[in-house]
């Protein structure tokens, strides 16, 4: 019954999203946050510490972007997973980056370098749209959606 209500509440989510936008940028979500934070204190990161907490955090997340990439198809939009590095610690109008442009951790962010200011989720958010067009004109350009460098032929291999 919970699944059922979680599927019916990411499908209304998603729907509204792709009414709204033509190119829609998602966070490519590969890590799970319990995994990162024992990383940072030190500690050898453990299945049976982070397992628990998955399903709850980055399985939902990872449902919705797949209802998004389906119903984008179905609308006519592209959606786009791009790399969420870093985005809420990134000024967005001069690229500066620091861990000291979030104080304490907070939820404000205040570039040290220009001193813009904003709230860091609103901060994450203009960083992933902007990747996002960054690849969008990428792709128009080369006809290529990659988010690896350009690289020449005798560079690449193939396996045969």
């Amino acid at each position: 019954r919970e699944r059922r209500f979680n599927a019916d509440i990411n499908h209304c989510i998603a729907k509204r999203v792709v009414i709204y936008g033509s190119l829609i940028g998602l966070e490519n979500i590969t890590h799970n946050p319990d995994q990162i934070k024992l990383i940072q204190l030190g500690h050898e990161p453990s299945i049976k510490l982070c397992k628990p907490h998955i399903n709850k955090r980055i399985w939902e997340f990872t449902k919705l972007h797949d209802f998004i990439d389906y119903k984008a198809v179905l609308g006519g939009a592209l959606a786009i997973r791009v790399d969420a590095d870093f985005t809420s610690q990134s000024c967005p109008r001069c690229g500066y980056t620091s861990k000291a442009n979030r104080p304490n951790n907070g939820l404000d962010f205040d570039c040290m370098a220009c001193g813009y200011k904003l709230h860091a989720d609103l901060v994450g958010a203009k960083n992933i749209a902007l990747r996002t067009l960054l690849l969008r004109q990428d792709f128009e350009r080369t006809g290529r959606l990659s988010t690896v460098p350009d690289v020449s032929q005798d560079e690449t291999k193939t396996l045969d």
